[in-house]
């Protein structure tokens, strides 16, 4: 089996594990927008973080995508903020679908914990 190569000019650069950085860019954006009805980016169009919610006036908690390890994980965390401020970590997933499945699976421990949170400071844009 002979190993893949690319041509540059006059030049034949062997393809060696990881190709140039336009490669991986290209990879990245070719991958679909995850989504979910009931995960609400802050702005139509956009991806990384949603809101998860049945309707507006009572979210169930939020998902946050990162790369972690070259894979996208999805980590789960409660509406309100802690005493240090911060939103509580819940779970890691490793798909948008499973985070939106298990928070509503929960949904009813997940209200527990929100009532005993600080509110969130501002209110989602959508």
């Amino acid at each position: 089996m002979r190993a893949a190569a690319t041509t540059e000019g006059r030049r034949t650069i062997p393809l060696v594990g990881v190709q140039g950085p336009g490669d991986s860019v290209r990879k990245i954006l070719r991958r679909p927008i995850p989504s979910h009805p009931l995960a609400v980016p802050p702005q139509p169009g956009t991806f990384g973080v949603w809101q998860v919610r049945r309707v507006r006036d009572a979210p169930i908690g939020y998902v946050l995508s990162r790369s972690e390890g070259g894979d996208t994980v999805y980590h789960c965390y409660a509406h309100g903020r802690d005493a240090a401020g911060g939103r509580p970590w819940l779970r890691t997933m490793s798909s948008l679908n499973s985070a939106v499945a298990w928070m509503v699976q929960h949904e009813g421990e997940l209200s527990h914990l929100t009532s005993t949170l600080q509110p969130e400071p501002e209110e989602w844009p959508i």
